[in-house]
């Protein structure tokens, strides 16, 4: 089992998915396909469009898959992952950090955001190009999720993902996982490098909905869970992410070689209903979010968004 930040955790159990997660995955249909009621009480068929014109639920679950049919993904609890490091990080549209890759949607005051959705594919990792940390392992995180931007204050994040990691034996392994941090992470396995993966977070308005769905093989994840007890979760910011989780280098983490991952189909909802992505709004600045080590060198990069925002590529950089 991996150590977490020196101590080791055990994962808690996943909460079940509540009956308004399920009648929000209704029918299994593709993700562009759906339009989601503003209180998740329904679901009901749209034509596809190419602007974003609701909170899009990822496609092939049904309602029975997710209250917890067998073709969900399996948790494993025996598994622990690095914890997460929040970073600090200011409002800017071009900012660095030691351990987040991507774009940061960074509500403006006295706003918040319900809902961020993005696909992507799972890299397969080099675990040859990618020498081990402290810790006995190299890293990469691929996620969506609320929150987590700025953690003054103690700071949350609502996240669902995948995580890859290298060993000392250069043996790869891929897991997905959801977290309401500071909670610990529940992982789940059955996720392979090339599987096209639909992930969504949704502030209903008491819980949030996390799901991961694996379009390859048709498996996923449903799930309901709180702000843990004890924190304040401000819904003020919507990441789509790749990360090198817990504590990064500093932390005993290198960030594995995971190429490049391409991120797609990105959607925002702010918390009065409107739609957008990544781009810049009225409601929200656009942050850019290149990562690098503690000496200054670039580790991952993302690029230009595309797709009116909705989509962009992060590059995993060698160390120099």
């Amino acid at each position: 089992m991996l150590r977490k930040s020196g101590v080791l955790r055990k994962i808690s159990a996943a909460i079940p998915v509540a009956a308004v997660a399920a009648a929000a995955v209704a029918a299994a249909v593709t993700p562009a396909a759906w339009t989601v009621a503003p209180a998740l009480a329904a679901v009901t068929a749209a034509r596809p469009a190419p602007a974003i014109t609701g909170e899009a639920a990822p496609g092939g679950i049904t309602a029975s898959a997710a209250a917890g049919a067998s073709d969900s993904l399996v948790r494993a609890p025996g598994v622990l992952l690095p914890r997460t490091r929040l970073p600090r990080l200011p409002l800017a549209a071009s900012v660095t950090s030691g351990n987040w890759a991507g774009y940061a949607a960074v509500a403006d005051a006295h706003v918040q955001l319900r809902y961020i959705r993005a696909d992507f594919k799972i890299p397969a990792l080099n675990c040859a190009r990618s020498p081990v940390g402290s810790s006995g392992y190299a890293y990469v995180g691929h996620w969506v999720g609320l929150d987590g931007y700025n953690s003054t204050g103690g700071g949350t994040v609502e996240q669902v993902g995948v995580d890859a990691s290298c060993n000392a034996r250069r043996a790869a392994s891929y897991y997905a996982w959801y977290e309401t941090y500071p909670a610990p992470p529940v992982v789940y396995g059955g996720v392979r490098p090339g599987d096209s993966i639909a992930t969504s977070v949704y502030y209903n308005g008491s819980g949030y909905n996390l799901v991961l769905a694996d379009k390859t093989t048709g498996k996923h994840f449903a799930v309901t869970a709180r702000c843990p007890a004890g924190s304040v979760c401000k819904n003020s910011s919507a990441e789509v992410i790749t990360e090198d989780p817990g504590g990064a280098v500093s932390g005993g983490y290198n960030l594995a070689d995971f190429a490049a991952v391409n991120y797609n189909g990105v959607a925002i909802t702010s918390r009065n209903g409107t739609h957008s992505t990544l781009t810049a709004s009225s409601l929200w600045t656009s942050s850019r979010v290149s990562m690098l080590d503690p000496a200054g060198q670039l580790m991952a990069r993302p690029s230009a968004l595309a797709a009116r925002g909705q989509s962009f590529t992060v590059s995993w950089q060698r160390p120099s």
